[in-house]
């Protein structure tokens, strides 16, 4: 930079001259122009005195110097605020009664004990027994011939573990009637002893539930053991076991693998031999739940060796059911199945106490089972379910009424029916349950074809069922039942044709209606009365041909709780 203005300095004089003369006629005359740059910048000399830095010598202290130091804490004194924290007090729970004590009595020469005595609040287990009595030392006929009653104690416990609930308990029963179906227009003296049928059983059951949630696998196992005996020599053992097992495959599918079944001895005296009838059921299939649907598919294979089909029979049925819930309070079901339904002697004599010394006991086959319904509710406080089922059975029965003059009274005994038969049942329930009412009604209509010929015997065509309980006041309540059945046909065999009898045999049994009314009254918390009056229309009606029931009932007692 420094050199073009130097540059410019030296030249633009000569530039502007030459401009002067620009108009001018010449010649430009050679010359030569030197530029010389000689430029020295001369400073004075200065002498520099470099001497060499001294050595610092380090002076050792003849004093030793210790230095220590302490970690210094501070504490503080301790606060009390005066703040109070509020808090909520847990509500106190009620005082359990847990003891109840029921006695009562009444006209028939009736009596009436019951008792439940259970272990007070614990979350990891309970126990308890229950005690029941009611006989009846008269009855419709002959007063005492026709007593009859029940009894059970039943001890009972459950222990609840982590991931499982433990359930076990015992009993023991005891049915006692009399065979008091005789005609009393020509039997003026009965043996009392030779009418009475008393049943004894002794069993017990153990029970084991999964409650993981967060396992993929479920389970629930039970069994059941019994021995019964009778008067009459017959008795009946039976072991009962039931394997129900769920494996989640995902959210959406499950594997499930059901069994169930008995192993069962019978002995009749008369027949001086034993029966062993054994049944045996398994259950695989799969199962699909997603949103509102809910599908099972699978198998009933069941290997048992008492039909009158012959021995050793395996069969297999299909297992399916389809549950569909469209909206909250509607639920829709409907399957195709097919079984083997068990029927054994004691189940018999629950059902019909007054058969033969011996009888016969055979399973029933049911190919084929067509069912569905709905369920749900129309309010909060009425719900309601509908269905039907339409099946073909083989080897269906019912009882068949016997007479003998040798041995004066009706006994009964049971009457199969080998050939296909369709068997049908429409059902409707209606339940409500609200405020200081609860109530009940079902309605139930059956069909039986067994034949052109033949009659299903002893077996209603409809039956109408109503319970319902109100609150009038706060210590007093009113229950009432009622029950309606229809007409039944009469079946019956003579062993003699000149057997003199004064029984409607060639009637059918008429309808059955029965209606009763309970009253209970709270003295206190823990104590009350109660009154119950059964069959007020008086109407000693026949379940069974030549055993009529009992009219105008009454029983009243006292409850108390500790």
């Amino acid at each position: 930079m420094i050199r073009f203005i130097l540059f410019l300095i030296f030249f633009l004089p000569i530039a502007v001259l030459g401009q002067d003369n620009w108009d001018q006629e010449g010649d430009l005359e050679d010359s030569q122009v030197i530029i010389e740059k000689n430029r020295k910048i001369d400073l004075p000399r200065i002498n520099r005195d470099f001497k060499k830095v001294p050595e610092i010598k380090s002076i050792q202290s003849p004093i030793d110097v210790n230095f220590s130091s302490r970690q210094f804490i501070p504490s503080l004194s301790s606060l009390a605020p005066r703040i109070r924290v509020l808090t909520v007090q847990d509500e106190k729970l009620e005082k359990l009664y847990a003891n109840q004590v029921k006695v009562g009595a009444g006209n028939y020469g009736a009596s009436y004990l019951e008792g439940n005595f259970a272990s007070k609040r614990n979350k990891d287990k309970g126990y308890g027994l229950h005690l029941f009595h009611q006989s009846y030392a008269n009855g419709p006929i002959d007063k005492r011939n026709s007593g009859s009653g029940y009894q059970r104690v039943n001890p009972y416990g459950k222990y609840i573990f982590r991931k499982a609930i433990l359930n076990a308990e015992a009993y023991y029963e005891r049915h006692n009637n009399y065979l008091y179906g005789y005609d009393t227009a020509h039997c003026t003296e009965v043996d009392r002893d030779s009418l009475q049928r008393t049943f004894h059983t002794v069993g017990a059951s153990i029970s084991l539930q999964d409650e993981n949630e967060n396992s993929p696998y479920h389970y629930n196992l039970e069994t059941d053991i019994y021995q019964l005996f009778t008067n009459i020599n017959n008795s009946e053992f039976s072991f009962d076991y039931s394997f129900q097992n769920e494996f989640d495959l995902n959210e959406e599918f499950a594997l499930y693998l059901n069994s169930d079944g008995y192993l069962t001895k019978l002995k009749f005296d008369l027949l001086d031999s034993a029966q062993n009838r054994n049944l045996l059921r398994f259950k695989p299939g799969i199962k699909f739940a997603k949103e509102n649907l809910k599908v099972g598919l699978g198998l009933n294979m069941v290997h048992e060796n008492d039909t009158l089909e012959g021995m050793n029979k395996f069969h297999i049925f299909p297992d399916l059911n389809i549950v569909y819930t469209p909206f909250d309070k509607l639920t829709l079901f409907a399957g195709v199945k097919g079984d083997v339904r068990a029927n054994r002697y004691r189940d018999f004599l629950m059902e019909n106490p007054y058969l033969d010394n011996t009888v016969n006991v055979y399973n029933t086959l049911m190919p084929f089972q067509f069912y569905g319904g709905a369920n749900g509710a129309i309010s909060n406080y009425l719900g309601y379910e509908i269905g039907f089922s339409v099946s073909s059975v083989r080897h269906n029965f019912g009882y068949e009424a016997v007479y003998n003059e040798r041995e004066g009274e009706i006994r009964y005994r049971t009457k199969y029916f080998n050939d296909n038969n369709t068997e049908a049942n429409v059902y409707a329930s209606v339940s409500t349950s609200f405020s200081k009412l609860r109530a009940n009604l079902r309605g139930d209509y059956f069909y039986y074809n067994v034949g052109e010929t033949q009659l299903m015997p002893f077996r209603p065509n409809f039956r109408l069922k109503f319970n319902g309980e109100y609150w009038i006041a706060n210590k007093l309540k009113i229950g009432l039942n009622a029950h309606l059945q229809g007409a039944m046909n009469n079946v019956n065999t003579f062993e003699q044709e000149n057997a003199i009898y004064s029984f409607n045999i060639g009637e059918s049994i008429p309808p059955i209606y029965d209606l009763g009314i309970k009253l209970g009254y709270q003295l206190s918390d823990r104590s009350g009365v109660f009154l119950h009056a059964n069959n007020l229309i008086a109407n000693k009606y026949e379940y069974y041909l030549g055993y009529p029931n009992r009219g105008f009932q009454l029983l009243g007692g006292f409850t108390y709780s500790f």
